[in-house]
């Protein structure tokens, strides 16, 4: 389903795009946060107008190890851009880790690495070599199918205290054109990308001693393309989540209003938001929404044997 949600969505993901329901994205230091294994995939669709969005396609797994004493994570995004018949794919991979004490709480220092390589759509492509004239030129960007491959070293840091979360990240995406004609080889700057959040997870001594979860969260993502802040709300009860945010997009006067829904069972949670532009105030009445689903393996210590039993180094 988020596949094909992929498929049809003409836009594009070299902006980067915060998703609502995936922290790892946002921050690397949440990898392996509280010994836990995540599994996050969802498609994250935002549309200005008729012929500007953004599309970002995602899949991450984030695990604690105990080897390496921190947390890793792999990441995968897709997306297209449509204008320019462009499909791009990113992979990545990021570690958190070398956890420094602090009075309040706990400093996860993270690296990764990522790589996004652009082709030519395939199938305009392929139309290209089989019905359009060899002296005839060829649909954008161009004849070749490589167009170019963006390497994106990124850190960050996430501090962890009693009564909140907060962290930032920077990457500098380096860019590599690959085609002979293309026109467009000058680097982006720096990305920053800004994590805040209250804590109140509604647990005691292991326990979930809450029925109820409430939590607002802050992100701020910054870059030459696309200044977009988003604060939101949100309650989490065992089966059900419930919340509302505000995402305003500096870069194109567009402010956003929309809300959550989602459910639970066990260590599953599916979740969608979507929301619309404030007329009178934004310069367009766009529109985002985001599917996503978790899949979350909690930490398990215990002996069968004797199950009260404290685990051994």
């Amino acid at each position: 389903m988020f596949a094909c949600a992929n498929l049809l969505a003409h836009a594009q993901n070299e902006s980067q795009l915060n998703p609502f329901w995936n922290p790892v994205i946002a921050n690397p230091g949440f990898a392996g946060f509280d010994n836990t294994t995540s599994l996050r995939t969802g498609n994250h669709f935002y549309q200005l107008n008729d012929s500007i969005a953004f599309n970002l396609f995602y899949a991450t797994y984030d695990t604690y190890s105990d080897k390496l004493k921190g947390g890793i994570a792999f990441y995968f995004q897709q997306g297209l851009i449509g204008s320019r018949n462009i499909s791009t794919t990113e992979f990545g991979f990021s570690y958190a880790g070398l956890p420094k004490k602090t009075k309040n709480g706990t400093i996860r220092l993270s690296a990764g690495g990522y790589i996004l390589m652009a082709t030519k759509q395939s199938w305009v492509h392929t139309l290209d070599r089989m019905l359009i004239d060899p002296e005839t030129p060829s649909n954008l960007p161009g004849p070749e199918f490589m167009r170019y491959v963006i390497v994106k070293p990124r850190v960050g840091f996430l501090w962890d205290t009693e009564a909140l979360t907060c962290g930032m990240t920077m990457s500098v995406p380096l860019k590599m054109d690959m085609a002979s004609d293309s026109l467009d080889t000058k680097n982006n700057p720096v990305s920053l990308v800004l994590y805040l959040s209250k804590k109140n997870r509604g647990f005691k001594n292991g326990l979930r001693s809450k029925p109820f979860i409430l939590t607002p969260e802050l992100i701020v993502s910054y870059n030459t393309d696309l200044f977009l802040s988003r604060f939101r709300v949100f309650t989490q009860h065992t089966r059900h989540t419930l919340g509302a945010f505000l995402q305003s997009d500096f870069t194109n006067n567009v402010h956003t209003l929309g809300g959550t829904v989602g459910y639970a069972s066990d260590y599953t949670r599916i979740d969608l938001s979507a929301g619309a532009g404030i007329p009178g105030i934004s310069d367009e009445i766009g529109f985002c929404v985001e599917l996503a689903l978790r899949v979350t393996i909690p930490e398990v210590d215990y002996s069968r044997i004797n199950p009260w039993a404290v685990k051994r180094k």
